[in-house]
């Protein structure tokens, strides 16, 4: 299978990147279509949340057509969050330790990270795993015979941070990649986006061939709830399952454990540590 070749389509200003996909989707375009935009006024994330768009951010969606099953195909969110830690990690080795994944559609950070140096020369300061600060969020959405997939990453701190309410307080890539800081904002945008896209391109070439199963391992390593207790809603509220956090298995499930042992595999919900 070769692999993905990306066109990438540059805008200043859209509603959002996800309804220029969904259009050229339509449209017939083929596979390999990024869309990006300097700011979003009408972005939205995950189940339509509203997504605050402001510069700073590294906004896209992917145009993606993948010859895959119906029971893999939910799984590709979750190898998106994977390239977008790689990234991280290549662009600065600190974030090995620092940035976990957060199922199912989250990249998030778990530690502060010095801004004096990209190398993990000290120990970073830690912060309770059950509190952590969002760095991307992911948004996948079957459309016209192909799928959308949305990214959200937090760059560069915005002249007015957002204030986004709950747990989801924004942590900025700017903060653990000093280098990023320094440059001027497009070129900063620039190299994360170029970083995603090297590593999003060759896990999807193995996920379209191989499935997740392959790839459970490494996403289980850097998983942000394993081992923790958690409560799983739907948008409303309401409560799906609970229990502790074993694994996530090779269909892209949050596998939970309950009591007496038994575990119960759960295919979507957001996810609250207890």
């Amino acid at each position: 299978m070769s692999q993905l070749t990306l066109r990438v389509r540059n805008l200043d200003q859209v509603a959002s990147t996800n309804d220029e996909v969904k259009r050229a989707l339509e449209a017939g375009e083929d596979e390999g279509l990024v869309v990006r935009a300097r700011v979003q006024t009408g972005g939205y994330g995950r189940q339509g949340r509203t997504w605050v768009s402001p510069e700073g951010g590294l906004y896209c969606s992917w145009l993606l057509r993948p010859e895959v099953s119906v029971r893999t195909l939910p799984t590709l969110s979750l190898v998106v969050s994977m390239a977008v830690r790689r990234a991280l990690v290549e662009l600065s080795p600190a974030a090995a330790q620092v940035v976990a994944i957060k199922w199912p559609n989250d990249v998030v950070l778990t530690s502060v990270v010095s801004r004096e140096s990209s190398v993990p020369s000290a120990p970073p300061i830690a912060m309770d795993r059950s509190m952590f600060k969002k760095l991307c969020g992911i948004s996948l959405e079957a459309h016209a015979g192909g799928v959308c997939v949305g990214t959200g990453v937090n760059v560069i701190p915005p002249v007015e941070r957002a204030q986004v309410g709950g747990r989801n307080v924004p942590a900025y890539v700017a903060d653990m990649v000093p280098a990023l800081a320094h440059k001027d904002p497009a070129r900063a945008l620039d190299s994360v986006f170029d970083a995603i896209a090297t590593e999003f391109s060759l896990l999807y070439q193995r996920w379209t061939r191989d499935g997740f199963e392959p790839l459970a391992d490494e996403y289980n390593e850097h998983a942000l709830l394993s081992g923790k207790q958690v409560r799983l809603v739907d948008r409303e509220g309401a409560l799906i399952a609970e229990g502790t956090v074993a694994r996530v298995d090779s269909f892209g499930r949050l596998v939970l454990c309950d009591d007496v042992g038994l575990e119960t595999p759960v295919t979507s919900g957001e996810a609250h540590i207890a």
